[in-house]
């Protein structure tokens, strides 16, 4: 998979996460897949409140904030954003835990060089045990 994106995007993650200090910031990354090789088309960005405890260290993002972009189909969500300010652009082991695994990217932009931010983009894939039970079914006429 590859994700294509402007500089603007890029410029407009790095502002926000700098207003944001030393707080993380986070959001919502829109656009489309390009093509069936899977590739994704970033085209904006959706700056969102950090409601976490302990936002300095953590972000959790308000699912009701969230409804509405992510039942949006002319304009998909096609990433979840966040900033560390003061670690690298790995997942933590908290990112790893997110609830949002189903988003096709996680994006982190480091802050801890400020005069070199560092973005990286991740697909985080969960897997569990395989378990099935049986449902109900109608055959219509």
């Amino acid at each position: 998979m590859a994700v294509y994106f402007k500089k603007e995007l890029f410029n407009q993650l790095l502002q926000f996460s700098q207003q944001k200090m030393p707080e993380e910031a986070c959001g919502l990354i829109l656009g489309k897949s390009t093509s069936p090789k899977e590739e994704l088309l970033a085209s904006s960005f959706v700056p969102m409140r950090n409601c976490s405890t302990k936002p300095r260290i953590h972000f959790e993002l308000d699912p009701a904030e969230m409804i509405p972009y992510l039942t949006n189909s002319q304009n998909p969500v096609i990433g979840l954003f966040h900033s560390h300010p003061t670690a690298s652009a790995v997942p933590s082991a908290a990112d790893l835990q997110t609830l949002w695994h189903t988003i096709p990217t996680h994006w982190i932009l480091s802050l801890a060089n400020p005069d070199n931010p560092e973005l990286m983009v991740y697909q985080i894939k969960k897997a569990s045990l395989t378990s099935y039970h049986k449902l109900a079914f109608v055959i219509g006429q």
